[in-house]
């Protein structure tokens, strides 16, 4: 259990529009800069001319939110334009402005200056006790008398919050803290005897009643920093079930929520971009499905509601999740037929009847090739070969890297099966000459083999795949070490012995796998 206070992450959110802000504070004659967050982001907004320790900005421009005013003291002063408030502030010390500031005008700030206050003070009044539970030295007494008066603390900080979205419901500040509390949850439904019937009602009560309190059409809650940790927090390991199908089916129920017809109101759009790219990048094996699935159900033809995307961006998106699509896990793999070092005999790996297959593609001019592509024929030779686990190698062979991929296959003893695109078949696949071209694709090979890095997205080497024996892509995106790991435990060797241990850096630079 974490005994932590609740405290409300500053934000900014669209609305209603207000009059002026006016602000005296002790500041000298300089400009003073108004920034608005969106997101956990903070962003230019306004300037104002400081005279006399007098300064103003026409809040009439600026759409309700909460916005941060940039003291010339390095610090922020957040101020809350909503419901057509004017807003009027008296600053004495610019160098701690939340303890020595002045409401005159805005009931919106009023209740967010005394709640800052107030949880500052709960912050201050736990630190010694967080310091006890820190102390490796701090006796059980201690640390038991500490834990209880962080429980009362939290407990006096979320009744507060409570009370201020019971009594201001109607104010942005209200909308705003209200986004900080979590549901109550229920206790899990148990028979006569009192044993739990069903383990997972509590989490999936969660995962499905998370958002009960939040408008996702009010356009407001999108500039917020405690929206976008919100949203985080549910796309995470403590939120929904980190498996793509079901992140992708919980983000359609989100955003079928929004207002995506409105232009106006960014909730729709925050939601669609943040889970599309926080997926794209996500290091997790196989968390790219979800990319594809909100490319597909939001930016492509004939699902394009990306209005906020030029034309080119959109194509880019598209083109990417097309490319991704060939490769997802769960999907088979499409056929490579190539030909070995002699240019003479072709091979496909669906020609295999292996357990598994371990598809390679590197390049012999690669640094990273070079040490990983010896270290795949140990595995080969000691592990892989007598399990019926076949490695069908696709090198980079046109050109001069023809003989320096020869080379390395031979100076290396690679006895896994080698195939490329070789100088004659790259000759006739660039010539000019179709007939040549359409006699090789009549029987020999395929296009998506010759475009190979293209068909499995080769943007860098080595890659690694494993194929199930129906050629199935079970994994991808593999360290040398995530390899061993995965085919041990796959074929009932998990507990032997790693030749290459992931606790090595060289042997486990690879995306994190599931």
């Amino acid at each position: 259990m974490k005994y932590l206070i609740t405290l409300l992450t500053l934000c900014s959110i669209y609305g209603s529009q207000a009059q002026t802000i006016n602000i005296t504070a002790n500041t000298p004659d300089t400009t003073i800069y108004l920034a608005r967050y969106f997101g956990k982001g903070l962003y230019y907004a306004d300037t104002a001319q400081a005279v006399n320790g007098k300064f103003s900005y026409d809040a009439s421009k600026h759409k309700a939110g909460l916005y941060s005013i940039m003291l010339p003291s390095n610090h922020r002063f957040d101020v809350i334009i909503d419901n057509n408030e004017d807003v009027d502030i008296a600053i004495k010390d610019i160098y701690n402005p939340i303890e020595t500031s002045t409401i005159k005008k805005s009931e919106n700030n009023k209740v967010f200056v005394d709640y800052m206050r107030y949880t500052n003070k709960q912050r201050n009044a736990g630190k010694p006790s967080t310091a006890v539970l820190q102390n490796p030295e701090s006796s059980d007494k201690e640390k038991e008398d500490a834990k209880a008066l962080l429980t009362k603390i939290n407990d006096e900080v979320k009744a507060y919050q409570k009370d201020i979205v019971k009594n201001h419901k109607d104010l942005f500040v209200g909308v705003m803290i209200d986004l900080t509390l979590d549901i109550e949850l229920p206790d899990h439904p148990r028979d006569k005897e009192g044993n739990i019937t069903d383990s997972n009602f509590v989490f999936q009560y969660y995962v499905n009643h998370y958002w009960d309190n939040v408008n996702l059409k009010d356009p407001r809650i999108v500039n917020t920093p405690v929206f976008h940790n919100k949203l985080d927090k549910y796309f995470s390991e403590k939120g929904v079930l980190q498996t793509p199908d079901s992140i992708f089916h919980y983000a359609k129920k989100l955003i079928d929520q929004t207002d995506m017809k409105n232009e106006e109101n960014k909730v729709f759009q925050y939601i669609v971009h943040h889970v599309t790219n926080k997926y794209e990048t996500s290091p997790v094996m196989g968390m790219d499905k979800v990319f594809h699935h909100m490319a597909k159900a939001y930016y492509c033809e004939p699902n394009n509601y990306a209005y906020w995307m030029t034309e080119e961006n959109t194509e880019k998106v598209c083109e990417r999740a097309e490319k991704i699509g060939r490769t997802l896990i769960g999907n088979p793999a499409i056929p490579i037929i190539l030909p070995d070092s002699t240019e003479k005999k072709w091979h496909s790996f669906y020609d295999n009847d292996a357990e598994y297959t371990i598809l390679y593609f590197w390049d012999p001019n690669c640094g990273h090739c070079k040490k990983i592509t010896p270290k795949l024929q140990t595995l080969y030779e000691k592990k892989f070969k007598d399990r019926n686990i076949e490695v069908f190698a696709i090198g980079k062979a046109t050109g001069d890297e023809f003989d320096k991929w020869k080379k390395f296959i031979r100076e290396n003893d690679l006895t896994f099966l080698n195939v490329g695109v070789t100088p004659e078949v790259y000759s006739i696949a660039t010539s000019k000459d179709q007939m040549e071209l359409a006699k090789l694709l009549r029987g020999t090979t395929t296009l998506e083999s010759l475009n190979y890095a293209d068909t499995y997205d080769v943007y860098s080497t080595p890659r690694i795949f494993i194929l199930d024996k129906d050629k199935v892509i079970r994994y991808k995106q593999l360290s040398i070490g995530q390899l061993e790991v995965i085919i041990d435990k796959e074929t009932g060797h998990e507990n032997d012995e790693k030749l290459f241990p992931l606790s090595d850096p060289e042997n486990g630079d690879a995306p994190d796998a599931e």
